[in-house]
């Protein structure tokens, strides 16, 4: 569809994506990190996001409190207890807000984005003001 909003692979070939890994982990302690991915999209679009944040750490900070974390495989869909943890290679505490717009949106799959399109209209609500349009269908 051309709309004239700029594609969203067209963004994602101009910024990198952060998340270089992702790990569930049982009772974390969230103060001092910021949250990210579907928790971030909940904040700021009609996203309703599931039972178990999202957030954001820096890969030298995993390295220093990996030891301490409780790492899950398994866990049951309404298990607040666990967390889903971004592993960025800086800090995302560092963004401003718009930065952490566009970092949160291209931290995104194309796979993601066409298996769940309720992240797509979430992508889109927060990319409205870029110009910006997720259709991960578009080639």
């Amino acid at each position: 569809m051309d709309d004239g909003r700029t594609p969203w692979r067209v963004l994602r070939a101009c910024v990198s994506s952060p998340r270089l890994a992702d790990v569930y982990v049982k009772d974390f302690d969230s103060a001092g990190f910021t949250e990210v991915g579907d928790s971030f999209l909940e904040k700021h679009t009609m996203l309703a996001d599931r039972p178990q944040k999202t957030y954001g750490v820096s890969l030298e900070r995993w390295g220093q409190i990996s030891s301490s974390i409780t790492e899950v495989e398994t866990f049951a869909f309404r298990d607040a207890t666990v967390s889903q943890i971004q592993i960025w290679p800086f800090d995302p505490l560092i963004l401003s807000p718009e930065a952490m717009k566009i970092a949160v949106a291209v931290s995104y799959t194309s796979l993601e984005l066409i298996r769940e399109p309720r992240v797509v209209g979430a992508v889109n609500d927060l990319l409205r003001e870029y110009n910006v349009q997720a259709d991960p269908e578009e080639r």
